[in-house]
């Protein structure tokens, strides 16, 4: 549902060259030089690649603060960080917005809202773990946590990983989604007053402006496997050319074709958890708090503009979380097809990715 909410002030655009994805060793086992990111089939059976890839890893950050300075990681072709240099990457939304209409309430956006948090007990896999918290206040507005990835607002198609868990009152949103305007969106959502097995998945819009009338495949409503998004799940979202494949815990569970983003303009990568008082929200009680907790961010995209270097290796991010493996050579240099200057994306199997 399209909620207005995305008014904002705008992001950095660094739109840097790179000649070569260069793994470091923590990212790639091998060292391999990698020109290109390949997931495993959204389109029947095919398989699609991209040019760069990141990694956020806050399972154990010793030290939450923010680094004192630094530049973000731009748009070389591969990074990855498991400490508080995230925050250079991710920008905490920082906004007050008034009621949408008569049926909402005002929401902060606060940066104070996004935090790592250090685990309460012992956890064999993670000592901590990236939070979104939003609360009902006492003066009737509501206090909201957002995320914008800062390297690129111009992302055109992207694998978007998320392992996160959802807990707290009703009338809260966790999104994980992409956006460009509010009808031209891809969204993950978890509603806090929906049942714990359902997650929402929608091409933006979802209704006619004209008439309000829902807009058929728009938006569904799926059970994801473990029934229970208060757990730990692995939440993807595939923007790809003609579809938005949407998967949990590696099941694909639903594929659109309506509403789509055609790859003509860049979107942004957006985390948030929100509430406005509204009919989608719901209204959550005075005093109410709510949270996403996340492991990890990781996504493989393409940028508009974007171009592949000279050689290199095509390395499956599929195979291990955060460690994209070397499967196959690229064959040499090769230019973005032509898609309105769109990055890189091919169909077909690796042994014929030279026909890309």
């Amino acid at each position: 549902m399209a909620r207005s909410r995305h008014a904002r002030r705008a992001l950095p655009l660094l739109l840097l060259s790179h000649s070569r994805a260069s793994l470091s060793a923590s990212s790639s086992p091998s060292g391999s030089d990698c020109s290109l990111f390949a997931i495993n089939g959204s389109s029947s059976a095919a398989a699609a690649y991209f040019t760069h890839y990141r990694f956020y890893d806050f399972r154990n950050i010793s030290d939450p603060q923010p680094p004192p300075a630094g530049a973000s990681s731009g748009l070389t072709a591969s990074h990855t960080t498991n400490d508080s240099s995230w925050h250079l990457d991710w920008s905490a939304r920082d906004q007050a917005k008034g009621a949408a209409n008569r049926r909402s309430i005002p929401v902060d956006y606060l940066p104070e809202n996004v935090f790592v948090e250090t685990v309460n007990g012992s956890s064999a896999d993670y000592s901590s773990y990236l939070t979104l918290a939003t609360s009902r206040l006492k003066n009737d507005t509501q206090s909201a946590a957002e995320i914008d990835f800062i390297p690129s607002s111009d992302v055109v198609y992207i694998s978007l990983r998320v392992l996160a868990r959802v807990s707290g009152a009703a009338g809260a949103v966790a999104g994980i989604f992409t956006y460009n305007s509010d009808v031209s969106e891809s969204d993950i959502e978890i509603l806090t007053h929906d049942p714990e097995s359902q997650v929402r998945y929608s091409t933006q819009p979802t209704t006619y402006a004209d008439t309000g009338a829902p807009i058929t495949g728009a938006t569904v409503n799926a059970t994801i496997p473990s029934e229970n998004w208060q757990t730990w799940n692995v939440h993807r979202l595939d923007w790809l050319p003609g579809q938005i494949a949407s998967w949990a815990d590696g099941l694909r569970l639903h594929t659109s074709t309506v509403n789509v983003q055609n790859g003509t303009a860049g979107s942004r990568v957006i985390l948030d958890m929100w509430s406005n008082g509204g009919l989608f929200s719901g209204d959550m009680d005075l005093g109410g708090r709510a949270v996403m907790e996340v492991q990890w961010i990781e996504m493989a995209f393409n940028v508009s503009g974007g171009s592949v270097g000279q050689g290199g290796t095509v390395c499956d991010i599929d195979k291990a979380v955060g460690s994209p493996v070397p499967v196959a050579n690229s064959g040499g240099a090769s230019t973005l097809p032509s898609w309105k200057g769109v990055a890189l994306i091919c169909f077909g199997v690796l042994a014929s990715l030279w026909f890309c």
